[in-house]
């Protein structure tokens, strides 16, 4: 019979001396099956005496001690090229502003949440590095001092026909995989937000940022058994295009997915869904 408090201790063990370390990595250090230490990891975590990272290494986070999060400065080579840099100049100035920097530094920022603290100060948004010695309290000074300024409604508020095609084409199926992070054009403090404080209750988590609008949210999330796509609208509805160009963007990333939209699908649409979960194949007849 396998003594539980005995693994758990072991757990607790080899994490105070490894660090921030994989579920693999866990159960063979306990002699354990992967399937059997994650149960056991999922009682660690609910008790809250271990916790995980929102850096993930493939689809797992890392598991560690609640003492031991800036040891995660250690796993940044985990991260995607524009996060880690981005990271790095968050740790070097201690303190970003958010509306000056460019639209894949904003999404980054938004995707490190373990090394990235959010704030607001006269309705701006102000990152501040996690692990900085201290933490200061109105960011550094600049060619513009004053934080109030407005941003350039060139570079914000009227974004160029080139970053409106970009953001156009996220869910574009003809688009290659590899695309990059695509433009935020406002402050993301509305309907991003919105969507964060709607998943949170379901122990969901935004793991990945592809494209952020006033518009709409597409994301990887991080449900408690698997990774999916997200596709939020901030409208009522989507129409039949829009639930297949949706469908082909996850088929590209081998995902299930999910739709949020502001209202309930009408009834065609419930019955288009319902028809294509019930269809088994269409073959053709040969005379």
């Amino acid at each position: 019979m396998i003594d539980v408090q005995e693994k758990k201790q072991n757990i607790i063990k080899f994490l105070e001396e490894n660090g921030p370390s994989l579920p693999v990595q866990i159960a063979r250090a306990i002699s354990m099956e992967p399937i059997f230490a994650s149960a056991i990891l999922s009682e660690l975590l609910s008790s809250k005496q271990i916790i995980t990272s929102h850096m993930r290494i493939g689809s797992s986070p890392l598991y560690l001690l609640k003492t031991q999060k800036q040891q995660l400065e250690t796993k940044t080579e985990h991260l995607k090229p524009t996060e880690r840099e981005v990271q790095e100049k968050l740790k070097d100035k201690q303190i970003m502003l958010d509306k000056e920097e460019s639209s894949a530094t904003r999404v980054a920022l938004r995707n490190l949440k373990d090394f990235a603290l959010q704030s607001t100060q006269n309705n701006d948004i102000v990152w501040t590095y996690n692990f900085c010695p201290e933490k200061p309290d109105t960011p550094p000074a600049t060619k513009n001092p004053t934080i109030t300024i407005a941003p350039d409604p060139k570079t914000i508020s009227n974004p160029t026909k080139q970053e409106q095609k970009d953001d156009a084409a996220i869910i574009d199926s003809s688009q290659t995989s590899h695309k990059k992070e695509q433009v935020v054009k406002e402050e993301p403090k509305s309907f991003l937000n919105k969507i964060e404080a709607f998943l949170d209750p379901q122990n969901i988590k935004i793991v990945a940022i592809e494209a952020v609008d006033k518009t709409k949210v597409i994301a990887i999330i991080q449900t408690e058994s698997e990774q999916q796509m997200l596709f939020a609208f901030n409208k009522k509805r989507i129409t039949e295009k829009e639930l297949l160009t949706c469908y082909k963007h996850s088929v590209k990333k081998n995902l299930k997915y999910r739709i949020i939209t502001k209202d309930t699908p009408t009834k065609k649409m419930s019955e288009t869904i319902h028809a294509y979960k019930s269809l088994s194949t269409i073959q053709k007849l040969i005379n």
